[in-house]
Formats: structure tokens, sequence, C-alpha cells
């Protein structure tokens, strides 16, 4: 199945319509992930850009970065950063790649992040071991299974995460660089709107 659809805006708000529509109101995300997506707009356009982001959705006031908030608003906000971050770093995708990227870095030297990096210390495989956990933490929907297909390779199983692929590929290559690992390879694909497979591997 396709990535997503990305070509022309019109394919955006079309692919951020549908998975919308399927969110459930008891469904949230915590606010640290709000704040990595504004952090990662503010590194690479600055507080301009920051504050066209937050002017064109509905960004919570006093953001609290461990409270669980509805998941439409992130998804608009992270919508709006990556299209507005699309010129310079090649496309939707990779800005949406991008901003998995600080959004995993910014879970993992959270308050959350402490009891992982605690566990696994520098060791890539106990952290993908604990993918899942982490998951739980920082989001209340949705399922990760992660299956082992070598020493430094796996496959990681999604359902139900209303994120995009390439948002994800960067939450587990963030995940990978926040413990060290070296030459690194995340691709994953669709299955269906909100499932998505992943290959991960990384050298020695």
């Amino acid at each position: 199945m396709e990535r997503g659809r990305w070509d022309t805006p019109e394919d955006v708000e079309r692919e951020l319509s549908s998975r919308l529509a399927l969110v459930e109101p008891t469904e949230g995300i915590r606010g640290m992930h709000f704040a990595a997506v504004l952090d990662t707009v503010r590194f690479l356009g600055g507080e301009q850009a920051v504050a066209r982001v937050v002017e064109g959705g509905d960004y919570p006031k006093d953001l609290d970065l461990s409270e669980l908030y509805p998941v439409p608003p992130f998804m608009r906000l992270f919508f709006s950063a990556a299209r507005m971050l699309a010129p310079q770093l090649g496309g939707v995708e990779e800005a949406m790649r991008q901003i998995g990227v600080q959004g995993t870095l910014a879970f993992i030297n959270s308050m959350f992040g402490a009891e992982v990096r605690q566990q696994v210390g520098m060791e890539p495989k106990r952290l993908v071991e604990m993918l899942p956990e982490a998951y739980r933490m920082a989001i209340n929907f949705g399922e990760l299974q992660v299956q082992w297909t070598g020493p430094r390779a796996g496959r990681i199983v999604m359902n139900r995460i209303f994120t995009p692929v390439a948002y994800n590929e960067g939450m587990l290559e963030g995940a990978l660089q926040a413990v060290g690992a070296q030459d690194i390879q995340v691709r994953g694909w669709q299955t269906s709107l909100l499932n998505s497979e992943y290959m991960l591997a990384w050298g020695d």
C-alpha cells in the first residue's frame, strides 16, 4: 500500500482529514510531542516560523509536556509544520521524518524517558525491545510490536498510529541515534491507513 500521497497541498490535506476522521475522543498524545514539533520549526525556521505555525492551528495554551492532549490539535500542528518546512528539507515526507527524529529525542530527554535511559543504557537492542512500553508512556492509543530478524535487525509493526510512515521512520531513527547506534537503516510502509510496518537495522 502507498505511504500516503504528498505531491500537492490537496493531497496533504486529504491525508490529514482521513486520519482525523478516525480519531476517538479519548485518544491523546503528550505535550512533549507538541513542543518537539515547535522546536524543530524553531531550529530550522526561527521564531517567525513558529508563530505562523501556532497561529494556523489550535495549539494548547500553557502547554504541559507531561499532560495528554487530544490527537487532532497535534496532527494539525504537525502537518502545518511539515508543509512549512517541506521546501527547505526536500519535501513533506522528509520534513515529517525530521520532526519524528526530534520527537523521539524529546521523549528520551523527558521525565518519561529517564526510566527508559536508565534501563537500556547505550544498548540499541534493549531500547528497541522497550519501544512498546515507551510508546505507551507517550500516547494512550495504538500498539507497537517488535519482531527480531537478526542480532541488529528487526521488524516493527504499528497498529492504529495516526502519524504517517515518514514521521514514524524518524521516531525509530531518533531512538537508535539516542543510544549511539551507527549505520542506521529504517524503512517503512503502510498496510492500511493507520497500520504500518518497518524494517530497521544498525551496524556494529
